[in-house]
């Protein structure tokens, strides 16, 4: 999930979402799913478009988060058949949490607890191999890996794949 402001979660909403499903056994990526969500009560900030590259004529003519999410909801499938991970979710999984309150959807139905937030694995990684974890980054986790992919970070999809491909190479090295 992308949000589009550096303020606290009460003052952000979702304004995109991408993600991959792997596969159980190979953890190859087989599905992929994205969209991106008209923001309902905040105009994306200039510095969100700095990093971003979303900007609000992007999202005029998107669904509020009310019409989008059972687009993902649909793709993502059955409550206990998946779990949610990603790179950073400490941020992410309470917005998410809380735009599906503000919009009336119950978290809960849909979702078992928590997620993994890959950025540990990222850390334990660099950890492991004497490498510094001092300004960590998906992108700075995928440089120390040798995984040289051409990614736009900070856009929901492409974070969603960079963060499979480091899932990947951990597995890998088991």
């Amino acid at each position: 999930c992308k949000t589009f402001g550096l303020n606290e979660i009460s003052e952000t909403n979702i304004i995109e979402i991408g993600a991959v499903k792997l596969d159980k056994k190979t953890f190859e990526i087989k599905s992929e799913f994205s969209i991106l969500i008209k923001p309902k009560h905040f105009p994306i900030l200039p510095e969100i478009t700095q990093i971003t590259n979303i900007t609000n004529e992007m999202v005029e003519n998107e669904k509020y988060f009310d019409e989008a999410i059972p687009l993902f909801l649909d793709w993502y499938g059955e409550k206990n058949k998946s779990t949610l991970a990603g790179w950073g979710l400490y941020y992410d999984l309470p917005l998410l949490r809380k735009e599906f309150n503000e919009f009336g959807f119950e978290y809960n139905k849909y979702f078992v607890g928590g997620g993994f937030d890959i950025r540990a694995l990222g850390v334990y990684w660099l950890a492991k191999n004497n490498i510094s974890t001092s300004g960590i980054s998906l992108e700075r986790v995928l440089e120390k890996m040798d995984l040289k992919e051409d990614f736009k970070f900070h856009r929901a999809l492409d974070d969603a794949k960079a963060t499979a491909l480091i899932l990947q190479q951990i597995l890998r090295e088991k």
